[in-house]
């Protein structure tokens, strides 16, 4: 079985469908294999271990792969048909180092990059988009997750696994779109609103609606050692052992105000005797810089908590009293440990779509900064059995689709 997605992106969520989805695999379909694949392919970050190969080596490979071949394509807001801007978030990762750089487009490329950049009225961001295109995603005409089993010999089966649609398809792309994925053989999307993006498209396939895979953390991950894990993580960090822990993330995004986050996490640490741990999940959207620029600002009063491996994220997560972050993986582990949680106020629909589909209260999403105490108050006042009914209903729902899924799938 292939699974495709970003996995080849330092970004917390992203890394966890592959853990997930191969623990599941493990255990609903013994003896069988699953192998990644992701746009630029290697060695997974932030220590996930896995590898994960070339999207491009699965089209080229076709015709050695045994038949039936099982693409699942997932998850993540994968069902889109903007390449350049998938390619211009690569751009953002990369441009730093020219190691980076060289693996994505090219050793050419690279040089040319960098001779480019410093010229004047030189777009750089758009020449490394169209040189990631060529290089990366040459055989995917639609969108680089769009795929199509026409493109592979007969038999291919291709599922899609807890996918988001981030946004309508523009209309000159809605036959197409609709066209692939009526060749499908399973889609499970991950909230209401990425259902109608698809049926607004024309899809016609059965369309099956489950919470995010990433709820079925908690069967994976026990959470008393998790917790205790995290406990003596925090504490190399300054975190005392006796205190309890506001575990708070953040990307940074226009409007959001250094001195405003610092204020409201200062107040409320003052206020109640937390300590607050700042956890980077995103350094694909440079929330660690965000984060440590937190941490200058205060003066130490807030913990920036340096760890790179995705496990130990979950750990951290797991060992706080309550998470605040506009990360929605970072968000759904808590909701998975029953732990009390606020999302940031990104104006993405892929929150709201979460708490909807799950039936928590549209509260849990901040409509800005500026209200995080109150907000607070409001959400360790409530009772943590709420948070775990939450979560129980949730995964029942997940694994009533993948049950669905193995079954079309053997």
């Amino acid at each position: 079985m292939h699974q495709i997605g970003t996995f080849d992106l330092e970004n917390y969520g992203d890394l966890l469908y592959p853990i997930l989805w191969r623990r599941l695999v493990e255990r609903k379909a013994k003896g069988e294999g699953v192998r990644h694949y992701s746009l630029l392919g290697g060695h997974a970050p932030q220590q996930a271990g896995f590898e994960s190969y070339p999207l491009q080596d699965l089209f080229h490979a076709a015709e050695s792969v045994p038949i039936p071949n099982l693409i699942m394509v997932g998850g993540g807001d994968l069902l889109r048909t903007d390449s350049h801007i998938v390619a211009a978030h690569y751009h953002t990762t990369h441009a730093r180092r020219f190691g980076s750089l060289r693996r994505s487009i090219g050793i050419g490329n690279s040089f040319n990059y960098l001779l480019r950049k410093h010229l004047p009225r030189v777009d750089h961001a758009k020449f490394y988009t169209e040189c990631f295109g060529r290089r990366r995603m040459k055989d995917c005409s639609l969108g680089p997750f769009l795929l199509d089993p026409h493109a592979f010999k007969s038999g291919t089966l291709i599922s899609y696994l807890s996918c988001g649609v981030p946004h309508d398809f523009a209309l000159a792309k809605r036959r197409e779109v609709a066209q692939v994925l009526d060749r499908a053989s399973f889609i499970y999307v991950r909230d209401e609103i990425s259902a109608n993006r698809l049926r607004g498209a024309g899809v016609r396939k059965e369309i099956n609606v489950a919470p995010d895979l990433a709820v079925i953390l908690s069967e994976q991950f026990d959470y008393a050692s998790e917790s205790r894990k995290g406990r003596q993580i925090l504490s190399k960090f300054g975190v005392k052992e006796q205190q309890p822990v506001l575990c708070f993330q953040s990307n940074p995004y226009p409007g959001f105000r250094e001195d405003e986050i610092c204020k409201q996490l200062n107040q409320y640490r003052q206020k109640n005797g937390f300590e607050v741990a700042l956890l980077p999940l995103g350094f694909c959207h440079h929330d660690d810089i965000f984060l440590k620029g937190l941490a200058a600002q205060s003066r130490g009063a807030l913990k920036y908590i340096d760890v790179s491996s995705v496990f130990d994220m979950i750990s951290v997560i797991a060992a706080s009293d309550v998470f605040v972050g506009t990360s929605l993986h970072g968000n759904i582990t808590a909701f998975s440990f029953g732990i009390p949680h606020l999302f940031g106020p990104l104006p993405v629909s892929k929150i709201d779509g979460f708490l909807s589909l799950v039936e928590s209260p549209q509260e849990l999403k901040l409509r800005s900064w500026t209200e995080l105490n109150s907000k607070l108050e409001m959400v360790t006042g409530m009772d943590r059995a709420i948070f775990s009914k939450y979560s129980d209903t949730a995964r029942a729902r997940v694994h009533r689709v993948v049950d669905d899924l193995f079954e079309i799938l053997r």
